[in-house]
């Protein structure tokens, strides 16, 4: 006797939505906040979960719940001059294989021991990178199956020839996803319990 199969096509349920012009207050600014956060991806515990069955394109890109470090572990801060920051977001891939490529590139003055000490550990590390636009949205760098990861030095880092020169480290970090989301959650900067 042949045996009958049945295919269940499991499709996503989203009621769209106009989408107006949506600038709280009038405001739009570029740019993202003076500091961003950073940590290693090994010390996260928990990553905030993607959108399940969202029911608008809004709730389509919003995580949900924490960030949570392991038990001792918690993110740190760095300080980025202003104008040089930017998050931005690349589309890649062919026709039925769209996905992203998030970038963020920052530029910090000074070759203290600290930003040289940072770029020798991030250099070959994974990491999980937080950044802040002018209105306060949070993007998150890095989740449970791929971390965020250094990919270079775009405008250079040294002393600058001209004593007017900017002497400092610029950066950029990538992190492939397959959409893009917002963090809403609180960025854990002190150790975890």
């Amino acid at each position: 006797m042949a045996e009958t199969f049945s295919l269940t096509h499991l499709s996503l349920i989203m009621e769209f939505t106009d989408i107006n012009k949506n600038l709280p207050l009038g405001e739009n600014m570029g740019g993202i906040k003076q500091i961003i956060y950073f940590g290693l991806w090994d010390d996260v515990e928990t990553w905030p979960t993607k959108p399940v069955a969202p029911a608008t394109p809004e709730a389509n890109a919003i995580l949900t719940g924490e960030l949570v470090m392991k038990t001792g572990k918690n993110l740190f801060s760095m300080y980025i001059t202003d104008d040089t920051g930017e998050f931005s977001i690349e589309s890649v891939g062919e026709t039925d294989g769209k996905s992203y490529v998030e970038h963020l590139s920052l530029f910090h003055p000074g070759l203290q021991k600290s930003i040289l000490g940072f770029m020798n550990s991030a250099k070959n590390d994974n990491l999980v990178l937080i950044a802040t636009d002018a209105e306060g949205q949070q993007y998150i760098m890095g989740d449970a199956m791929r971390p965020a990861v250094f990919a270079g030095s775009p405008d250079g880092a040294g002393t600058a020839k001209e004593t007017a020169g900017r002497k400092g480290v610029s950066m950029e970090f990538i992190y492939k996803t397959g959409n893009i989301y917002v963090y809403e959650g609180t960025v854990p900067l002190t150790p975890a319990i």
